[in-house]
Parts: C-alpha cells; sequence; structure tokens
C-alpha cells in the first residue's frame, strides 16, 4: 500500500515532462525552417516608393547572406520590357543595374534567391520614376544659329549638351533605404516562454505530488 501511495503522485510529473519534450520538439521544428528562409527586410527604392529620376542601380535587403551564384533579378520597364539586371552581392544585399535610357513611369524588380534550406525565395518590389527618361534633357535645346559663308558658328548659348551613353543619373530620393531586421526572432521567444511555463507547471505538480505524499505517509 505505501508503495502504490508513493508511486501515484510521481505520475503527473512524469506526463507533464513528457508533455514538455514533445512541445520543446515540435517548436524547436518550427524554428528550424523559419531561420532557414531568407527574407527581404528593405530595398533602394523603397516598395512603393515615387523617385524624380531613374535610379542608376535598385538595392535588396535580405535578413540573412545571399548566394551570388543562385541570385537573379528581372527589371520590367514602363513599356513592359523584360531585362536581366547584372548584379553584385554583398553579404545580404543584392544590387542590381538597371538599364541605361530608362523612361519615366512604373518599375517592377523581380528577385529569385536562395533560402540556406534549399528552397527558391521569389518576390518583388515595384516604384515609379515621375522625372524625364534617363538622358533626356528637361527642355529642348534652342534653335542653332546659321552660319554665314566661310565663317564659323557658335551654338546657342545655355543650349545643353547630350548625355553620354551610359552615364549616370541622379540617386533616387533620399532616405529610401530601410535597415534590415530578424526575421525569426518570434518564435524563439514562443519556445522560451513555452519552456518557462513549462518548467513552473512541473515545479507546482512536483510541490503537489510531495504535499500529496506526505499527507497520505
Amino acid at each position: 500500500m505505501s508503495l502504490e501511495v508513493q508511486f501515484r503522485p510521481e505520475c503527473p510529473v512524469r506526463r507533464l515532462f513528457t508533455v514538455l519534450l514533445v512541445t520543446s520538439a515540435a517548436l524547436a521544428a518550427l524554428v528550424t525552417p523559419a531561420q532557414a528562409h531568407n527574407v527581404l527586410t528593405g530595398s533602394d527604392p523603397k516598395d512603393g516608393a515615387t523617385v524624380t529620376a531613374v535610379p542608376r542601380r535598385v538595392t535588396l535587403t535580405f535578413d540573412q547572406p545571399v548566394r551570388a551564384d543562385f541570385a537573379k533579378v528581372a527589371v520590367t520597364a514602363p513599356g513592359g520590357a523584360v531585362t536581366q539586371a547584372a548584379l553584385e552581392v554583398v553579404d545580404a544585399k543584392v544590387s542590381a543595374e538597371l538599364p541605361a535610357g530608362g523612361a519615366a513611369g512604373a518599375y517592377i524588380i523581380g528577385y529569385q534567391i536562395l533560402s540556406n534550406d534549399g528552397h527558391p525565395v521569389t518576390g518583388k518590389i515595384e516604384f515609379t520614376v515621375t522625372g524625364p527618361a534617363a538622358g533626356q534633357s528637361a527642355s529642348p535645346p534652342s534653335a542653332g544659329t546659321t552660319a554665314s559663308p566661310g565663317t564659323g558658328s557658335t551654338p546657342a548659348t545655355g543650349a545643353p549638351s547630350p548625355a553620354a551613353p551610359g552615364q549616370g543619373v541622379a540617386s533616387p530620393v533620399a532616405g529610401a533605404a530601410v535597415p534590415g531586421t530578424s526575421g525569426g526572432g518570434w518564435v524563439w521567444g514562443v519556445l522560451i516562454a513555452a519552456l518557462l511555463l513549462s518548467g513552473l507547471g512541473i515545479l507546482v505538480v512536483a510541490r503537489q505530488a510531495r504535499l500529496a505524499g506526505g499527507g497520505g505517509a
């Protein structure tokens, strides 16, 4: 009879400990894929931004380093033309060169990268350019003076010179960059909270078991 009384208080503790192990294993399984997937945390220009000139490049920032050999970025211009962008990958930043001579309008930047778990991650950002086309002057050049026979003509004062091919254009609006943040911290918070609550439950049940065992002795 005494052995039966001593054994029964331990049963709830064992069951709760088993539940704790199962819960921890399940939460750990959630943490792994959440941490393995690479997440876009910001871009320059911002998604949905409006800029006054076509940027020379677009920068995408992720929460984890990006593998350069699997990164791809496609640029859809206002006219619908799609081009594969030349990339520069440094740690978690992917910079895509935009085609020269871009026109004003809506741009779509589609990307595909590879996560640490081997799964491809795709997405896109969009921004709008309100200024003139790259390499195009805002005002038409004034008419030149007709040269007299035997004399050289002088170009009209103030006439803008044509932009050289590949000449850079103005940068996007200041402040367009978004600082990167971690994408999986909430999972760790849930795991820690579950462990603390489970541990507290074990202490309460163990204390009740000791009291019950002492009262029945």
